[in-house]
């Protein structure tokens, strides 16, 4: 049995990515700061505070596990691997092939998304766009960065549903659906914009992130 309740994951904000707050629109974004990779991460077996981060094969879904032996054959090419002891920076995360058993090593992969067509296994309540991409929006009234995604996705024809955190009643709850899927704490769920792009998560406005889900 999988064991996911209570699990911290690494979807960390990636750096350079800007968000409005609950409490106001924030201005205009600022360009993205380089942050240094880390090293790799030497993977022996389980250790206390670190989980795993995979594609459910069953289900096209990002999952959690807090133990290799709970992580499908299918899905041990990509693993994320994250250490709640010492995380990665910002925008970056170590990411395992342990298709080959152990010992092995986590690469830092910087905007990591895993490599995987997702057309079979939409986002409820998602458009998609005509590569197959489901993308959701949720935005909040008066966000200067949600009205970036908006200008964004239509400049470059994605097809998109967007759902308002503040007047649509059902919307926060659907984020927190969607958030709990991706493996995101509740607590990284309070600005806006968030995007869902085939069930992959992008906090704040990351024109960088989101090219790279929608491969343009």
């Amino acid at each position: 049995m999988k064991r996911f309740g209570g699990l911290l994951v690494g979807m960390m904000v990636a750096l350079g990515a800007s968000a409005c707050s609950e409490s106001g629109p924030a201005g205009e974004a600022v360009a993205p700061v380089a942050v240094a990779a880390p090293a790799p991460l030497e993977i022996a077996g389980d250790r206390d505070g670190v989980v795993y981060r995979y594609l459910d094969p069953a289900t096209g879904q990002v999952a959690t596990a807090a133990a290799l032996a709970d992580i499908p054959g299918p899905a041990r090419g990509q693993v994320v691997v994250f250490d709640t002891n010492a995380p990665p920076p910002a925008g970056w995360d170590m990411v395992a092939d342990l298709s080959r058993g152990l010992p092995t090593r986590a690469e830092p992969r910087e905007s990591f998304a895993f490599a995987v067509a997702t057309r079979d296994t939409p986002v409820a309540g998602a458009a998609a766009s005509p590569a197959g991409h489901q993308v959701l929006l949720f935005s909040s009234p008066g966000c200067g960065y949600c009205k970036q995604a908006r200008r964004f996705l239509k400049s470059n024809r994605i097809p998109y549903t967007e759902l308002d955190v503040e007047e649509d009643p059902g919307a926060r709850r659907r984020l927190a659906e969607l958030g709990k899927k991706a493996g995101v704490p509740p607590s990284q769920l309070n600005g806006t914009p968030i995007l869902f792009v085939d069930g992959q998560v992008v906090l704040g406005w990351d024109e960088h992130r989101l090219r790279r889900l929608l491969h343009i």
